[in-house]
């Protein structure tokens, strides 16, 4: 053999070794576990992910059958290397006493030249990852923090100064006020200091899914287990929750049957999808809120009071804008910067007054929601015109504000001050009456168009439509 054929021979061999050494170092340090098989399953090559996923060492799992891992699930790899099938995005489950294992895997089958299958690669991707990149991709994450909430007021410094003691806690949270008050802000910002703060942050309205899919929402369901059940099934929030905070909007409004089970999952921290017997564990803080009277609800029957006390570990009370006078213009004055980007629209001083006697006289059924809304209506109206009280809404302007009450005392016979309150507030509940049937009118009886124009939320529209007797 010549000398240069020898060199290029060492050279083939030594670019052969190269290209073998990334192929090695590119597979046991992926980030996703893999597992090589041979014919018969038994494994070869397991890479250092799969290694932490598994809980063993290649010593440990070298030579044994992929059988003795994968439970159920074994038909898959099985036709995998019987019949070269591949096969993707399967979930497996395992329980035991040292350890749980829920992943899902893909196969792939290695053939030779002749097209012969020699083996597999089984791929595995915990659970808790795919969820982080579902949650990630979907937004569950806190967007607030303490420092977000805006109050001068001495009840909402109380307020926070409780969510801020429940933050270093891991018990369960009730929040309690009306709509639009700033719940969720409250719920994201305890979330945000928590020790959970890195984990998901998954918010589900009760009240705005129907009664019959709440189940399967939380809590998941398999593939057939009813009438248009998602291929493969679906898991539910609390798994997607796991590792996080899930808050549960509108608790008030959960159907009786889905309160037991949410018992059930609180004292068991395990949840079972809907039409499968398998239990998988579940690591959630649970933080819910309401603006509906939850004990009253109890004494109802609406709501059980087992699942009340469960709950209510740690209560904070929201109190509504009109409780908060000094907030008002603190929030209106910081929407306003908001809404220009930080370059205030002009507001002559006069009349700048004027608005503030206009807003703290006002009600704010929709609370801070509603202010902003009232606040971004303003901007728009006025161009780049100045603010005045002309670019109020109807409901704002036609109320009586605080110098009807002063001229009040200072005109009219003694008591006129009283029949001024009364007659201010005899005005804004007619106001408020007549924009339900103006927008009941407009959005042709769609409550959730006519709650989501008021700030608040159907039960409140339904309430307000039974209180003052409005037919849809």
């Amino acid at each position: 053999m010549s000398q240069c054929c020898l060199e290029e021979i060492l050279a083939q061999n030594e670019r052969l070794e190269y290209i073998n050494s990334v192929y090695v170092d590119i597979f046991m340090h992926m980030p996703q576990g893999a597992i090589i098989v041979n014919k018969q399953g038994k494994i070869k090559e397991v890479n250092l992910a799969a290694q932490a996923i598994m809980g063993q060492t290649l010593e440990e799992m070298q030579g044994k059958n992929i059988s003795d891992y994968l439970g159920t699930q074994i038909p898959y790899t099985r036709a995998m290397l019987e019949s070269g099938r591949t096969y993707r995005d399967v979930e497996l489950l395992l329980t035991g006493r040292e350890r749980n294992l829920h992943a899902v895997l893909s196969g792939i089958p290695f053939r030779n030249k002749e097209g012969i299958i020699r083996g597999g690669i089984i791929f595995l991707s915990p659970i808790e990852n795919i969820h982080l990149l579902v949650n990630r991709f979907s937004g569950a994450r806190a967007n607030y923090s303490f420092k977000d909430i805006i109050t001068n007021s001495a009840s909402m410094e109380e307020a926070v100064h409780l969510a801020k003691m429940a933050a270093v806690s891991m018990s369960n949270v009730l929040l309690e006020g009306e709509s639009g008050t700033g719940k969720e802000v409250f719920a994201q910002a305890i979330h945000s200091e928590s020790q959970r703060r890195n984990g998901p942050f998954v918010a589900v309205n009760c009240g705005a899914i129907p009664r019959e899919l709440i189940g399967s929402e939380l809590f998941g369901y398999t593939e057939g287990a009813f009438t248009g059940a998602r291929k493969g099934g679906k898991p539910g929030k609390f798994e997607l929750a796991t590792g996080g905070t899930l808050f549960l909007d509108e608790i008030g409004d959960m159907p009786l049957e889905q309160q037991v089970t949410l018992l059930r999952v609180l004292q068991e921290k395990n949840i079972t999808r809907i039409g499968d017997s398998r239990i998988i564990p579940v690591d959630v803080r649970v933080i819910c809120a309401t603006n509906k009277n939850l004990w009253q609800e109890v004494e109802l029957g609406n709501f059980r009071a087992d699942l009340y006390y469960r709950l209510n570990v740690i209560d904070i009370t929201i109190p509504p804008l009109r409780q908060r006078q000094e907030d008002i213009m603190l929030l209106f004055d910081y929407f306003l910067s908001k809404t220009q980007m930080g370059q205030r629209p002009v507001m002559e001083k006069e009349e700048g007054n004027r608005i503030r006697d206009y807003l703290q006289s006002y009600s704010w059924p929709g609370n801070i929601r509603e202010l902003q809304n009232v606040v971004e209506r303003m901007v728009h109206l006025a161009g780049e015109s100045s603010l005045g009280v002309r670019h109020l809404p109807p409901e704002i302007r036609r109320i009586p504000h605080d110098q009807d009450v002063v001229e009040a005392v200072n005109n009219s016979e003694p008591m006129s001050i009283y029949e001024a309150r009364n007659q201010r507030k005899k005005m804004m509940q007619e106001q408020e009456q007549a924009t339900i049937i103006k927008l009941l009118g407009e959005y042709e009886g769609n409550i959730s168009r006519v709650a989501k124009e008021m700030g608040v939320n159907r039960s409140t529209v339904y309430r307000k439509m039974k209180a003052y007797k409005i037919d849809n």
